[in-house]
């Protein structure tokens, strides 16, 4: 038995039996320095008063299985709150130990702090969504976030909007100045989008100097001056290593209404996605016409 209550006590893993309800019998040290309190003290208290609030209904709800013998084992993954307000996320395998003649029916539950495998986890889950040069989500994010914009769409007033922007003559700043400084571009842009976006929109890097800006709940006139606003942020001259560049960007634009109003309409991310490409194309080609005109100087960079 002193063999068994040691084992207890030194075990590397926080462990704590309970009754049916969850309230601490016996727990060890290593539980006790995860939520940053004596073992004593937790005696006669739950781990439900250490769950973080958003974990909690699902907590209950693994134990009360427990608890009515619905489950004779359970795993819950949730985050603990110390008194410093610090969150761990942890492991909790619970197991049903019955009644029987001489001893009453408890919980053994085995508490491991997962926290380093859960921030890989999300660090990973990062990365493939989010661009890795500018930091902005990626395309399958943007087509994740167009998709529940359009379903919002449908169900209430006003228009979503994709702008689809590309920098122009961008392969002469890789081709004059070099990748790196190519880079530095691609970086110091996606942070003048971010800045100019209102909370809830979405600035994105689809690959090279291609980006897309997701709009929710604009109108035609808004949509204009956003789009005005997009222009400008390529027109400031890029400081790079050595000296600056000058940039101009072409913007398409497509709008999502769910009333009609647009003519083209389109219904899924992809296929908004598609005609945005497609306008800021045609408005390349535009303004390559115009710029070409008898009168006129040929097209290259602008400031």
């Amino acid at each position: 038995m002193n063999d068994l209550s040691s084992a207890f006590d030194n075990a590397p893993m926080g462990v704590a039996v309970t009754t049916p309800s969850g309230s601490i019998i016996r727990c060890n040290a290593a539980l006790g320095r995860l939520l940053g309190r004596p073992p004593q003290s937790l005696v006669g208290a739950t781990l439900f008063d250490v769950t973080h609030p958003e974990d909690l209904p699902e907590a209950h709800a693994q134990q009360a299985k427990l608890q009515t013998g619905a489950a004779r084992v359970s795993t819950l993954e949730c985050r603990f709150v110390n008194p410093q307000k610090d969150q761990t996320w942890v492991r909790v395998s619970a197991s049903r130990v019955p009644e029987v003649p001489g001893q009453q029916a408890h919980l053994i539950l085995h508490v491991e702090d997962v926290s380093e495998r859960k921030l890989l986890e999300a660090e990973l889950r990062h990365r493939s969504l989010h661009d890795s040069l500018t930091g902005l989500p990626n395309r399958t994010l943007l087509l994740d976030r167009v998709r529940h914009a359009v379903e919002l769409q449908q169900r209430a007033a006003g228009c979503t909007t994709l702008f689809f922007l590309d920098l122009d003559d961008f392969k002469s700043v890789n081709d004059i100045h070099g990748h790196a400084a190519g880079d530095e571009v691609l970086r110091e842009f996606a942070a003048r989008l971010t800045a100019l976006l209102r909370p809830g929109d979405t600035a994105a890097r689809l690959g090279g100097d291609e980006f897309v800006v997701l709009c929710e709940d604009t109108d035609t006139q808004q949509a204009a001056v956003i789009g005005q606003r997009l222009r400008g942020a390529a027109a400031t001259p890029f400081t790079i290593t050595g000296g600056q560049v000058s940039l101009t960007a072409a913007v398409g634009v497509t709008v999502y209404d769910s009333h009609g109003v647009t003519e083209t309409t389109p219904l899924d991310p992809e296929s908004l996605l598609r005609w945005a490409d497609r306008d800021m194309y045609s408005a390349k080609r535009v303004r390559h016409r115009n710029s070409a005109a008898p009168g006129r100087p040929e097209p290259g960079p602008a400031s």
